[in-house]
């Protein structure tokens, strides 16, 4: 017999977040549970196909369900208000404010990565299960390359405005790298969000040419991903970097913070990952990778292996197996 399991967000904008119920709701509902997502709106997602259902916070009580899942702070009263025999705060972010105060309600943990779990176990001494990210590998999968203008195309998640995904420091590190790399071209790409849909391109300032491709629909990603000789990531707090982890997806090659990468991105192996988001550490990888095809290609196809070990179904698998032994 399926399980009633339900998910709780703020919203379901294009963010990392929303992904990861969107993503593991649908392979919820393909293995026989019934899987309800509520939102203070109720409105389905426009941006990914999604096979559950939506509710708006105004009916969280008109059910019952197994399971309920939350990620989210700012809505713990909602969090509270639903009926379930079994309530897990999945923990997505590094070192929140409000930790302690979730800890302290009683609720099962998980953690979306191997770093969030051990710091959780040793901070407070509870119990966090590892329910790391997956990759859609319907949607980021490797694509040949359009023909190549000689350029050396550096590719960035654009959210500048929100500081911890460390967007103008990979922009300090490649402009530090112009003059002895003219060829280098930017690419940014990211959506248009909030209430006000706000739009990130006027925000980078740099004397490098770039593009930015804004609201790009998700099965132009890999189209994009294709067009970059490497992925640049300088996150900080992230729990799961789902823009890194889909790079590796599309054969892209990567460096990166350790940030929510730590389960896939190993240092030399699978990317060049820096210790710090600096530019100077971000700009000296960049270098090695301009100056070494042969790493660029050995990282690429090391760390495409790895990130295939991470499925949403396997996590959804994962998941449902915690979900029936700690109900039995």
């Amino acid at each position: 017999m399926g399980l009633k399991i339900a998910g709780l967000l703020p919203h379901v904008q294009v963010f990392g977040g929303v992904r990861r119920y969107l993503e593991l709701g649908n392979e919820f509902v393909r293995r026989g549970h019934d899987f309800t997502l509520f939102h203070p709106e109720g409105n389905p997602p426009d941006w990914l196909e999604f096979r559950g259902r939506t509710r708006p916070f105004s009916a969280l009580r008109e059910d019952d369900f197994d399971v309920a899942l939350c990620s989210e702070y700012s809505i713990l009263p909602q969090f509270e208000e639903i009926r379930a025999r079994k309530k897990y705060f999945y923990f997505v972010l590094e070192n929140h404010k409000r930790e302690r105060d979730v800890v302290r309600r009683g609720f099962e943990f998980l953690g979306n990565s191997e770093a969030i779990c051990r710091r959780m176990e040793r901070k407070y001494g509870v119990r966090c299960r590892r329910a790391p990210g997956g990759v859609n590998a319907s949607l980021f999968h490797p694509l040949p390359r359009e023909a190549s203008s000689g350029a050396f195309t550096v590719l960035c998640y654009g959210r500048i405005y929100k500081r911890r995904k460390g967007v103008r420091t990979v922009i300090r590190a490649v402009d530090g790298l112009y003059r002895r790399v003219p060829q280098l071209r930017l690419i940014f790409f990211d959506t248009r969000v909030g209430h006000d849909r706000r739009d990130p391109r006027p925000f980078v300032r740099t004397r490098i040419p770039h593009e930015f491709f804004l609201d790009l629909p998700q099965d132009r990603m890999a189209w994009l991903y294709a067009q970059a000789d490497v992925f640049v990531s300088a996150e900080r707090r992230a729990g799961w970097s789902n823009t890194t982890a889909e790079a590796m997806a599309c054969r892209i090659p990567v460096v990166c913070t350790a940030s929510g990468t730590r389960d896939f991105a190993f240092d030399g192996r699978t990317a060049l990952v820096v210790p710090l988001p600096l530019p100077v550490l971000l700009r000296r990888a960049v270098r090695r990778l301009v100056e070494d095809p042969a790493l660029r290609a050995r990282l690429a196809e090391a760390g495409y292996d790895r990130i295939r070990e991470f499925s949403w179904a396997s996590l959804a698998d994962r998941l449902i197996e915690i979900f029936k032994t700690d109900l039995s």
